[in-house]
């Protein structure tokens, strides 16, 4: 509605009217819809996840370890030693690994091989700073 002050001034009123937001309202029944259908995104989601192996925690667990990997029985002073030796799982140098190296031991019954100059497991492809040639 329009209105005049007395100096002839025109100026607006409101005249709104209050409606309920009829267009904007979710139905309980649309509002139950969507959350489950949120609800079976996010099973749906994990479940791939946990497919992938980006589960979590739970399915790493499950694993048994490599015993050939396997260093949790060692005291600090032969975990030390496998450090100073720069002994890797994985070789990368080309040619050279434990399965082809003089100091390596005969693979247990686990299949694990042993090392004369450090304690615990290495791995057929490991390789430490002194490697040497099988004679």
């Amino acid at each position: 509605m329009n209105g005049k002050a007395s100096d002839g001034v025109t100026f607006l009123t409101s005249t709104k009217s209050y409606r309920p937001m009829e267009s904007n309202s979710v139905s309980r029944k649309d509002f139950f819809k969507q959350f489950g259908l949120m609800g079976l995104g996010a099973v749906g989601a994990g479940a791939i996840l946990t497919a992938c192996g980006g589960g979590g925690s739970e399915s790493k667990s499950e694993a048994a370890p490599d015993p050939c990997t396997d260093v949790s029985g060692l005291d600090e002073n032969a975990l030390a030693m496998r450090k100073n030796l720069e002994y890797v799982e994985a070789s990368t140098v080309t040619g050279q690994n434990c399965a082809n190296c003089q100091l390596v031991k005969a693979a247990d019954a686990k299949g694990c091989y042993g090392c004369l100059l450090f304690a615990g497991p290495v791995t057929a492809e490991g390789w430490c700073k002194n490697w040497v040639a099988k004679a």
